[in-house]
């Protein structure tokens, strides 16, 4: 090839740039029109497949259930009962004393607390100055014995020789009247002696009953008076709960019922009704319902106690406490019919024991209730039952 000239070069490279503008338009062209036909028919194929892909999610959404477990309702015994509150006092509280006058307490042989059996000695006081006494009634009794011999031997000497003519009758008459007035003066004897004995017995302060010391006030060295108090005894220990029902309530309960009294921190003692007030307590209005607590039993008099006194034995239907909800202040439950949809359904309830709730109304014994996750079913909602139902484990309630 021939070299170009000099003078033509400038040509040739005008030439050459214009080409290559051309060649870059081209090139732009072609792009545009390829990315405009990628966004164009992208759109038409995600029109295309958009629609399907959105009708396939609807599908499982609508059939998606909330997965529970149903329970069945449990036939049990409930027992009506009516609450109560009061204060536990002994059933028969001894006041002991003294009716020595004068005589000074020289010992006291038991405390608060003390058991004691019937006739055992709590306390003693200074009986010198009584047995002085009663060494004196002593003598006497004996000089008196020794008179009334004597004029018995005057009588008989009198009665034998009374044919004889050797005594009148007035001297006869007078020794019968001397013997009477010796036997009086020996009875007399006798029973000074004896009231002395009752004196000395008296200053020995003894246990009337069995029980416990519920109060001393018996010291030593203080002096014994008629009448004071030196000791409180609870008859055979024996304690009762002093139960205060309303006047209404007072009606329902009859004696020999069973009691369930509930202490604070302690286990329930179990008691009796033994008898009903007959009257109101003007003020309150309100009645005591004596209840026998066993002997023995770990608590003591002065002691507030709430309790439950049994009316009634009844037999009815109960559901777990977690398949049991509130709204508004009233309690429903989740019936789920043969479509599997969840029904709201209110109901009314009755005691509370173990971890089960008594139904009263609203609830068939053949209703299936959601149990296991009754918290996150809504009303007329589809549900998933469980393969395996808790019902059967369920409805039995809380092993203990």
């Amino acid at each position: 090839m021939q070299p170009i000239p000099h003078r033509l070069r400038p040509v040739k490279r005008a030439i050459e740039a214009t080409a290559k503008r051309r060649l870059l338009a081209v090139a732009a062209g072609v792009a545009v029109v390829g990315v405009t036909t990628l966004v164009f028919g992208k759109q038409f194929v995600g029109h295309d497949v958009a629609a399907p892909k959105t009708s396939a999610a609807v599908k499982p959404e609508a059939a998606t259930g909330v997965t529970v477990g149903l329970v069945s309702p449990l036939s049990m015994p409930f027992a009506r009962s009516i609450p109560a509150t009061g204060t536990v006092m002994a059933r028969d509280e001894l006041i002991i004393g003294s009716d020595a006058s004068g005589v000074r307490l020289t010992e006291v042989l038991v405390e608060v607390g003390t058991p004691v059996h019937r006739g055992q000695l709590l306390a003693r006081a200074d009986d010198a100055l009584l047995r002085a006494e009663l060494a004196q009634r002593d003598a006497s009794l004996r000089q008196a014995q020794a008179e009334l011999g004597q004029a018995k031997d005057y009588l008989e000497r009198a009665e034998r020789v009374v044919d004889a003519g050797v005594y009148s009758a007035e001297v006869l008459q007078t020794r019968r009247h001397n013997a009477a007035a010796a036997q009086a003066k020996v009875d007399l004897a006798q029973a000074q002696r004896r009231e002395l004995e009752v004196r000395i017995a008296q200053t020995r302060v003894s246990a009337p009953s069995d029980g416990v010391v519920s109060k001393k006030l018996a010291t030593v060295g203080q002096v014994v008076q008629p009448g004071s108090e030196l000791f409180r005894l609870i008859k055979d220990g024996q304690l009762e709960w002093m139960a205060e029902l309303p006047a209404h309530s007072m009606t329902r309960v009859q004696p020999g019922a069973s009691v369930r009294v509930r202490l604070d921190g302690g286990e329930p003692i179990d008691g009796t009704v033994r008898l009903i007030a007959p009257t109101l307590d003007t003020a309150t209005r309100n009645g005591l319902v004596h209840v026998a607590l066993p002997k023995g039993a770990a608590v003591k008099a002065g002691t507030h106690a709430n309790g439950e006194i049994l009316i009634q034995q009844v037999r009815g239907i109960a559901l777990p406490e977690a398949a049991v909800l509130t709204r508004d202040g009233y309690p429903f439950v989740y019936v789920v019919s043969a479509d599997q949809v969840a029904h709201m359904k209110r109901i009314e309830t009755g005691i509370r024991m173990r971890g089960l709730v008594e139904v009263t109304s609203g609830l068939a014994p053949e209703d299936k209730v959601v149990g296991i996750g009754a918290g996150f079913v809504k009303d007329g909602e589809r549900v998933h039952i469980a393969a395996q139902p808790a019902s059967q484990q369920v409805a039995q309630g809380p092993q203990r």
